[in-house]
């Protein structure tokens, strides 16, 4: 359509043709931004969706601009060998008479020694046991005779069973290692050659849990009378059905239990309405259940510094600056706690009493202020006022919830590999075992004796509970 302006037009109606034509223009480009926008958004979604998502707890957000190198770092000691084992089996010499590329004499001979350490070729043992029974007329009963290192009387088609020590390394493979029973079945089969079904594994450990149910309940009871209690939890599923992996942990021993719940109920269960340790945690609201409001706790300090960090990243002037303080602040805490000798001593109470002055300032500030994301979290520190720094005054009690998170860490990858539980049983089974197996590496035990001693009917297994 021509432009030209004819002699007899209203310049105003060339005017409002233009100005339409405008509109029209910055129109069809305000519709591209608002497309661009909720794209961006829909893609924030999704990031945000997947920073939470249960599969990846613990996946950095950002990578490190500058990540620690593998390896030793300079100047930590000095280099050695390793020490060959004091038996060697078979040594092998041999020698180089001529070039093996030319086939001429050779001068300055030398030998060299290497040595290699190898598993040797492992064949089922097999042991037969022959025990002797007879009728006893004054128990009116017939008894019969057991071996120390057996563990089962069972005899026809169900006497040739699994050895303790296999039944151990695959529980041990299973419910602390995260490997699917089809893949410890492979892993026998093909390295001992030991024909192992699932199924037959499936069972084994059910038995074996149910030999451990005494000494999972002696860890409840201690985890009941601990000082401090790390707990933290993390989804499950026990068939198709929902549920949660809860642990309960300290310095010295581990408890899990698998629950439909993830209420304070669970936490009321595990530890008893009377308990009187301090309860590290993050600021889940199942933990500020009226029913645990008498309980001291000590909230993640990491999880909130994690926060602040985040809100530096986002934020500018004023916020930033107010979240960079108090990162400051939660620093020094964690630096003078770690310094400490005694915390009785006046030195330290008096830096103690300047760091709980600093932080009311700031909770103070924060909820004066006028930006959402900053006064939210000055509403966090305040509800959780006094356990943030509860962990100046108890020598044992830790700043985070580290801890139950490292403890967490083999449930998810059995969660990946082995599809949590099928039924109820199995859950109440796989809670008892990886308690023992967690309990086990923490003390030190050798996992397997441990096991082993478990089953035979002429051993018998350490307390793992503290005396």
């Amino acid at each position: 359509m021509s432009t030209d302006v004819r002699p007899n037009a209203d310049p105003r109606d060339q005017r409002l043709a233009d100005l339409e034509a405008q509109v029209a223009r910055l129109a069809a480009q305000l519709a591209a931004r608002d497309a661009r926008i909720a794209e961006l958004e829909a893609a924030l979604a999704a990031a945000e969706r997947a920073a939470k998502r249960q599969a990846t707890p613990f996946a950095r957000r950002t990578r490190k601009p500058d990540p620690q190198k593998p390896g030793r770092n300079g100047g930590q000691g000095r280099f050695a060998r390793r020490t060959p084992p004091p038996q060697v089996h078979v040594e092998h010499h041999v020698p180089l008479p001529v070039c093996p590329t030319c086939a001429g004499d050779l001068t300055d001979r030398q030998w060299h020694e290497q040595v290699q350490v190898e598993i040797p070729p492992v064949e089922p043992h097999v042991t037969r046991f022959c025990t002797e029974s007879g009728y006893c007329p004054v128990c009116a009963k017939r008894v019969r005779a057991t071996h120390p290192e057996q563990i089962s009387t069972a005899t026809g088609a169900a006497g040739v069973v699994l050895g303790p020590r296999v039944k151990a390394l695959a529980a041990d493979l299973h419910h602390r290692l995260g490997l699917s029973y089809g893949k410890v079945a492979d892993l026998l089969n093909e390295v001992f050659a030991l024909p192992v079904t699932r199924g037959g594994l499936c069972q084994a450990d059910a038995a074996l849990a149910t030999l451990a149910e005494g000494i999972y309940a002696e860890l409840l009871a201690a985890v009941r009378s601990s000082s401090v209690v790390h707990v933290d939890e993390t989804g499950w599923r026990i068939g198709e059905l929902a549920a949660w992996l809860w642990v309960f942990t300290n310095a010295d021993l581990t408890v899990y239990t698998i629950e439909a719940s993830r209420g304070h109920e669970v936490i009321v269960e595990i530890l008893g309405r009377e308990f009187r340790g301090v309860l590290v945690a993050d600021c889940f609201v199942a933990y500020d259940a009226a029913a645990l409001r008498d309980w001291l706790q000590q909230k993640c300090v990491a999880h909130l510094l994690r926060d602040l960090r985040e809100l530096t990243q986002t934020k500018h002037g004023a916020v930033q600056a107010w979240a960079l303080e108090l990162m400051t602040l939660l620093r020094d805490a964690l630096t003078l706690k770690a310094q400490a000798a005694d915390v009785r001593d006046p030195a330290y109470e008096a830096a103690t009493a300047e760091l709980e002055a600093r932080l009311d300032r700031l909770i103070a500030g924060a909820l004066r202020s006028r930006d959402a994301d900053r006064a939210r979290i000055g509403r966090r520190l305040d509800k959780h006022r006094p356990e943030i720094l509860r962990f100046l005054y108890w020598e044992e009690v830790e700043a985070t919830n580290n801890r139950a998170e490292r403890q967490l860490r083999p449930a998810v990858v059995t969660r990946k590999t082995g599809g949590c539980n099928r039924t109820k049983d199995g859950a109440a089974g796989h809670a008892i075992l990886m308690s023992v197996l967690a309990t086990c590496r923490q003390q030190g035990m050798k996992i397997l004796d441990y096991l082993i001693a478990l089953q035979q009917y002429g051993a018998t297994p350490p307390a793992l509970a503290p005396a």
